[in-house]
């Protein structure tokens, strides 16, 4: 009975196919697990209003954490305006403020995604009530060196938008880690295929 000898291991093309499907999983996993964004806020960035709000209101693509969600309301002097902790909903975030001073107000805000990607930034407008109260001058200080400007809110909606950070770490760990596994699995493969005895030739066959 003549006798079928494979020149490599059937498992090969296998993995030549599964490698692929590993490299494409590794580059879309990022895309797919967006972090949330801010979407808008009231009152907006840069805008001007006529009535002081009784609240600040921030809005995301995406649930946020109540527990680690702070929002700073302050006037240019430094004072906080902020009235108690935020309420939040899914992706609703409400600070309720106390009467606010006419003039520019900064609102600062940090959260954490439902995913735990660490979330932040910084906005102004203007409260031009006429029945708020002056806001006083801000004190002079000494000169210092810049600190680091905080991302405004579309910088920080671009980078919770899809950006590599600490919260894709598993996801490139595991896909790296599926590279290496078929990338030993396929030398492994064309080593045995290197070392499997070949079939003997028809011109090597004893003859009878």
């Amino acid at each position: 009975m003549k006798r079928t000898v494979l020149s490599r291991p059937a498992a090969i093309p296998a993995l030549m196919a599964l490698l692929p499907a590993t490299l494409w999983v590794l580059l879309s996993s990022p895309p797919a697990w967006a972090h949330a964004r801010l979407l808008d806020s009231s009152p907006a960035a840069d805008a001007v209003v006529a009535r002081a709000p009784a609240a600040v209101r921030l809005h995301f693509d995406g649930p946020v954490s109540q527990a680690y969600t702070t929002v700073v309301v302050a006037g240019l002097d430094g004072r906080s305006y902020s009235d108690g902790a935020p309420t939040v909903r899914g992706g609703d975030v409400r600070q309720k403020v106390s009467p606010l001073p006419s003039g520019r107000i900064q609102v600062t805000w940090r959260t954490v995604a439902a995913d735990g990607a660490p979330l932040q930034g910084r906005y102004t407008f203007t409260n031009a009530d006429k029945t708020a109260p002056t806001q006083p001058s801000p004190a002079p200080t000494a000169p210092t060196a810049p600190a680091a400007r905080a991302p405004s809110p579309a910088a920080g909606s671009a980078a919770s938008g899809g950006s590599l950070d600490a919260g894709d770490w598993p996801w490139w760990a595991a896909g790296g880690g599926l590279v290496a596994a078929t990338a030993v699995l396929l030398a492994v493969g064309v080593r045995r295929s290197a070392a499997a005895p070949r079939p003997p030739r028809r011109e090597d066959a004893p003859r009878g």
